[in-house]
């Protein structure tokens, strides 16, 4: 996981509430990770879109949107851990997107080590 110490404490939380829809630990756990300090502010917003998209995602429902369609199968979550670290390894990601990419790859590793 992209995220160490505290922060890492609250994203686990975060992703735990919002996989068992309780939306408002999701939401104190993301204000925490908000008022984190990262050395890279770029990266933190870029990490911080993300975890809002994805809560945003399942409070929908909406079945267009990733987290809603994307296979939790232990092969489905192997794909998308390749696909996230492919993105992350193309070019020359800026902060903004190595982040938003990252907070993705931590959520699907963090669903496959919760299958295991």
């Amino acid at each position: 996981m992209t995220a160490t110490g505290k922060t890492r404490e609250a994203v686990i939380v975060f992703f735990d509430a919002v996989i068992e829809r309780r939306f408002s630990d999701a939401d104190k756990a993301l204000d925490e990770v908000r008022g984190r300090k990262n050395a890279n502010p770029e990266f933190q917003e870029g990490y911080i879109k993300a975890l809002e998209g994805i809560l945003t995602s399942v409070r929908s429902g909406d079945e267009r949107d990733f987290f809603n369609r994307a296979s939790t199968t232990e092969e489905g979550l192997e794909k998308h851990s390749k696909d996230f670290r492919e993105l992350l390894m193309k070019g020359r990601p800026k902060p903004f997107d190595t982040g938003f990419f990252s907070a993705w790859s931590d959520l699907v590793h963090y669903r496959m080590a919760a299958k295991k």
